[in-house]
């Protein structure tokens, strides 16, 4: 059964004009507090940890929420989605990857007739520790196969520039991953954010959460009386992220993935959200600790207000 997934403050009747099931109207504020003349800039729809892979169960499930974006009435301009496309690429060999990502290709292409923007993710990343002679290693492989320009970059869509990172970084042994995001990488975000012009509102992707409260739902997470987050589940130097963020008061909004669960943490003026996941639990079960898969709608306004509407597929 597909249905929406209401978040706080808002009625059904509003989680209906959201959704787009409803003649389109002026839609109630979810995040931000919003003012009378604002103006919706733009509308598109977030996918994240897709996990797919070439059996029916994870096939049959992605190209579902494919379709389901493509009947919204109001629909979304374009897809972004957070990362995670594939099931796994850090332990596969090159045939197991390929077939990963031909199941991504066949489905998005048979499913989908909109546009798409990706962030890598981990799980896109192929074998931090093999395969390290072969000219696809690490992060080239999908970045090829998303066809982007480079690990992170930067475009502008209605008024709103979108700045997408790379927070998947190899461990000092190599053999692993962390979070971060490197020093060329932050160099680059910082001359980026200085030559946007002041007012023209910041949405960042980051696949793994920048500032999340998901990383308090895991219950290992606790030792002897202390919260211990590894560097995989938020970013370890979020703190000169988010002093970089206070200097620039038009990045209005942080999206992540990764977690596949669903969260808002508001701090200095900029809304974090974690996104849940199309794969649910790893497509064992359709929901991962209290979050339901699904996908969620934004709308970007002119003022640097967002909405999000989950969607639960």
């Amino acid at each position: 059964m597909i249905k929406g997934k209401p978040e706080p403050n808002m009625n059904r009747r509003d989680i209906l004009k959201s959704a787009g099931l409803l003649p389109l109207a002026p839609a109630t504020n979810e995040l931000i507090t919003t003012t009378a003349a604002r103006k919706r800039s733009l509308r598109f729809a977030y996918l994240g940890d897709t996990h797919i892979f070439p059996d029916k169960k994870p096939m049959d499930g992605v190209a579902n929420c494919l379709q389901h974006v493509q009947q919204q009435r109001d629909k979304p301009a374009f897809i972004l989605h957070g990362g995670d496309v594939i099931m796994d690429a850090l332990k596969e060999d090159r045939e197991k990857v390929q077939k990963q990502w031909d199941a991504w290709h066949s489905v998005a292409k048979a499913n989908n007739n909109l546009p798409i923007e990706y962030c890598i993710g981990n799980h896109d990343v192929w074998g931090f520790d093999n395969a390290q002679n072969d000219p696809l290693y690490g992060k080239k492989w999908a970045i090829d196969q998303m066809g982007i320009s480079g690990r992170y970059r930067s475009f502008n869509k209605g008024g709103w520039q979108f700045i997408i990172l790379d927070s998947v970084q190899p461990k000092a042994d190599g053999k692993w991953y962390t979070g971060g995001i490197d020093a060329e990488q932050l160099d680059w975000l910082k001359g980026e954010l200085a030559k946007i012009d002041k007012k023209t509102p910041v949405l960042i992707m980051s696949h793994i959460p920048i500032v999340s409260v998901t990383g308090f739902a895991f219950a290992t997470n606790a030792k002897d009386g202390n919260w211990q987050i590894p560097g995989g589940i938020a970013l370890p130097d979020a703190a000169q992220l988010i002093t970089l963020f206070y200097q620039h008061p038009n990045v209005k909004a942080c999206l992540s993935g990764h977690m596949h669960l669903l969260d808002r943490a508001e701090y200095n003026g900029v809304t974090y959200l974690c996104n849940g996941s199309v794969a649910g639990n790893w497509w064992k079960d359709a929901t991962y600790q209290q979050t339901h898969s699904g996908y969620a709608l934004f709308d970007l306004y002119d003022d640097g207000t967002v909405e999000r509407t989950y969607i639960s597929v």
